[in-house]
């Protein structure tokens, strides 16, 4: 009994280091630049600024680029360009439209240097967050060389404890989707393929 005890208080003690470990070096933390916990990656694209900024203003491209989102449909496209400030779009990860989904909501433009969306109605995700902000930040390295960074964090929302860990741990996977994506964005916008 004894035996069985003491390897009981070995997993456990080692499920608690595991924890904590994924917490203390989670992609979700403070970032020189930002006075708030976000995930963040960045990347130099050979390609000016205007063309990046364009390229990702336009929903009909993230089929082309993402690698967790199927295709982005805009919703109120008689009302607003795509895009712009107002601008709602809804994300599928299938062809099918069923399975997981989310809306976002463009709030911030500032050509060739940010745009922010609000995302919110997420369907068949197993966690989800309330008030998760995402921005595109567009820096011109020169004329022909720029750098883009894409940011996940809680805007206007003071996450709960529960909401703080589960984006700590999320963190891990958003990081590795971010990475893929402007992977995808870079090759695209250089080479057009």
């Amino acid at each position: 009994m004894k035996g069985l005890k003491k390897i009981l208080l070995g997993i456990l003690i080692t499920l608690c280091v595991a924890l904590l470990a994924m917490v203390v070096f989670s992609p979700y933390k403070r970032q020189d630049g930002f006075n708030y916990k976000l995930v963040k990656h960045t990347l130099v694209i050979n390609a000016p600024v205007d063309s990046v900024f364009r390229f990702l203003g336009n929903s009909d491209n993230a089929r082309k680029w993402s690698v967790y989102v199927h295709h982005i449909s805009t919703l109120n496209s008689d009302e607003v360009k795509d895009g712009l400030p107002g601008s709602i779009r809804r994300a599928f990860c299938t062809a099918d439209e069923k399975g997981q989904r989310w809306d976002e909501l463009v709030t911030i433009v500032e050509p060739n240097k940010r745009r922010q969306l609000i995302t919110y109605d997420y369907i068949d995700f197993s966690m989800t967050a309330e008030g998760l902000a995402t921005e595109q930040i567009y820096q011109a390295i020169d004329a022909n060389t720029s750098q883009l960074t894409f940011t996940l964090f809680f805007k206007d929302h003071k996450p709960t404890l529960f909401e703080k860990l589960k984006m700590n741990f999320a963190a891990y996977v958003v990081l590795d989707i971010y990475e893929k994506n402007m992977d995808n964005i870079k090759r695209i916008v250089e080479t057009g393929k």
